[in-house]
């Protein structure tokens, strides 16, 4: 994959960052300063009274919303807020609407705690501001006045707090329950899913790409900030969802840390000292966290942690601006958008924690990534399609390649063809020429000398024209082959069968269906019957034979294999295995044809033996 900052693409558009930043930022106005509906026909209670501990005589007035952060005498410990409200028969089913809240509540009517239905209840996610909506039970109610009390026990960086208290009929409560419930509940749980499932296929990304770093220090981040909403999809009766919940909360510092890497890796900068120097302090405060007293550990956040984390990210937003802008990278002009966006979230969740925005008691911080999640997608499906057009263009560029390489093969196999063509004509012509010259040449030249001599003898003249002509026949014989000798085979024996009987010679000629010979060809062809030849002129001028026998037959082993016998009664003659030209020739001929030749001769007569390969090489 490409991790060029350079990489063409759509997102390089001036005019399209431009309108990136300004979505951006309209939704981080909206997620700010947005005002959820209310219920419509339904007065809120303004006042209730608060009793905090167990002192029934210290109960207080307070105006509702009640923010514990502006009453700085209020120990941190649980409290009672208590009210009235007159309940009208005939309205349908009622039900209690609290919008907004921070940390644990418990709500009764005439002493009978109400059910949330399965809703949440904040004991986990204290910092959530939740909605709180739960449904009168039948008997509950009574006609006229009624008592109300809420348990709060304080919790998370707000401490404490409660909205307005709306009880009415459900039918007027529910709609805005469900769009408070729908940006404190449903909007965290799509966060956190889309966190996961875009930091696993991260994962698959780097297993399958090990050379891209951004990738697993993203899918990591993404990892460690799903920690603080993973709650959300736990019932509150698993103990786990607790242990998970305060791990959320340590991962934060390692979280900046991991930021910081990912961005320099994005940027393809490189740190000037080894990267495991920045987790040192992370782990120290991980183990203080998990050792140190409260109070301690307070004192080191808020001077070495904080001061840290502040450090890191401003490091992060100098890679960014410096990448965006001098290395002129649309990916990280993406992210920072994302990134200032996201701060400006964090500076007012922050002015809320500090009591600084009393008013605003909605906190952000699971929802910035809402902000982030888009250009981190944005950012790695681009590369993965950059990375996939750029597969294609080599697939394609091959494919171009490639069919040059087949037509230069073609175009060089027919040049070969046309070669091999030309030199196989060429070999042949010179085969036919010294065949010519050596056999048809020497009986010619032997006429044309006895003609010159002035003393020629007719017999002679006629025996020489004979043998001539009986090269000739056989010159061409030898010509018409394609595998397939039994054609040739029939000829020479009829020109045999002739010769023999002008010396009183009778031929027994047994054939058999001889298969196709592999790579058979005129020059091989004429080899076999040369040595044919050889046998039987050896049989008429030497042997004073009466009868010669011709027999073909198959063998299997080791390969399969033609045999040619040749066989007649005369007298035979001594040392026939080494006796005379034409014996080595046709041993020389055998060669050729990676056969062999055997020559058995005794006063009963002479065997000649020639084996062939059926496959010839």
């Amino acid at each position: 994959m490409n991790t060029s900052a350079n990489n063409k693409t759509v997102w390089q558009h001036p005019v399209v960052l431009f309108l990136w930043a300004l979505g951006t930022i309209v939704i981080t106005l909206v997620l700010a300063f947005e005002m959820l509906p209310l219920p419509q026909g339904v007065a809120p209670l303004t006042t209730m009274t608060f009793q905090q501990g167990a002192a029934q005589d210290q109960q207080t007035e307070v105006a509702l919303p009640d923010n514990w952060r502006s009453h700085p005498e209020r120990p941190a410990e649980a409290g009672v807020y208590r009210s009235e409200f007159r309940y009208r028969t005939g309205d349908g089913r009622w039900g209690v609407y609290v919008p907004n809240y921070s940390g644990q509540i418990t709500v009764r009517v005439n002493g009978t705690e109400l059910s949330t239905g399965g809703l949440l209840s904040g004991d986990l996610i204290p910092d959530q501001s939740i909605p709180y909506f739960a449904l009168f039970s039948g008997g509950t109610l009574k006609p006229g006045i009624n008592q109300l009390e809420i348990d709060m026990t304080p919790g998370g960086k707000l401490v404490g707090f409660l909205s307005d208290v709306y009880i009415g009929p459900s039918s007027l409560l529910r709609n805005s329950f469900e769009w408070h419930y729908l940006r404190a509940v449903r909007l965290p749980e799509l966060i956190v899913f889309w966190q996961l499932l875009l930091a696993l296929l991260l994962l698959i990304l780097w297993i399958s790409r090990k050379h891209e770093p951004a990738a697993l220090y993203c899918a990591i981040l993404l990892l460690f900030s799903s920690l603080h909403g993973i709650p959300i999809y736990l019932p509150s009766s698993i103990d786990i969802s607790h242990a998970i919940a305060l791990l959320g909360y340590v991962v934060n510092f390692w979280l900046t840390v991991i930021g910081l890497l990912f961005n320099i890796s994005l940027a393809n900068r490189k740190l000037p000292f080894p990267a495991w120097y920045l987790f040192v302090l992370p782990a120290l405060s991980t183990i203080g966290f998990l050792v140190l007293p409260s109070p301690v550990f307070d004192y080191l956040d808020r001077f070495v942690v904080v001061p840290f984390s502040l450090v890191i990210v401003c490091w992060t937003i100098f890679v960014l601006v410096r990448a965006a802008i001098w290395q002129r990278s649309w990916e990280c002009a993406l992210l920072l958008i994302a990134a200032l966006c996201s701060c400006g979230l964090v500076v007012h969740d922050t002015l809320i924690i500090a009591n600084v925005t009393p008013d605003s008691n909605f906190l952000h911080f699971r929802i910035v990534y809402i902000l982030i999640l888009p250009s981190l997608s944005v950012i790695f499906f681009q590369r993965l399609i950059h990375s996939m057009n750029h597969v294609d263009d080599l697939v394609s560029t091959l494919e171009e390649r490639i069919a040059d390489k087949e037509n230069q093969l073609r175009e060089t196999f027919s040049q070969r063809q046309i070669l091999e063509g030309k030199q196989a004509l060429h070999d042949e012509r010179r085969r036919i020429m010294r065949d010519v010259h050596d056999g048809l040449g020497g009986q010619l030249m032997s006429i044309i000398a006895m003609s010159r001599m002035g003393k020629s003898n007719p017999d002679q003249i006629e025996t020489s024209a004979q043998a001539a002509l009986e090269e000739l026949r056989m010159l061409i014989g030898s010509l018409d082959v394609e595998n397939d000798i039994s054609g040739m085979l029939g000829t020479f024996r009829e020109r045999a069968e002739q010769q023999l009987a002008l010396h009183d010679i009778e031929l027994d000629w047994q054939m058999i269906d001889i298969p196709a010979i592999e790579g058979l060809n005129p020059s091989r062809a004429l080899n076999i019957l040369r040595i044919l030849q050889e046998a039987t002129t050896n049989a008429v001028k030497h042997s004073g034979a009466s009868k010669v026998k011709v027999r073909f037959s198959l063998q299997a082993e080791p390969r399969q294999m033609l045999k040619i016998n040749i066989e007649d009664d005369g007298r035979g003659f001594q040392h026939a295995a080494n006796n005379g030209h034409g014996l080595k020739n046709i041993r020389s001929r055998a060669s050729e044809l990676d056969g062999s030749l055997d020559i058995v001769s005794t006063s009963d007569g002479t065997v000649v033996s020639f084996t062939m390969p059926i496959s010839l090489h």
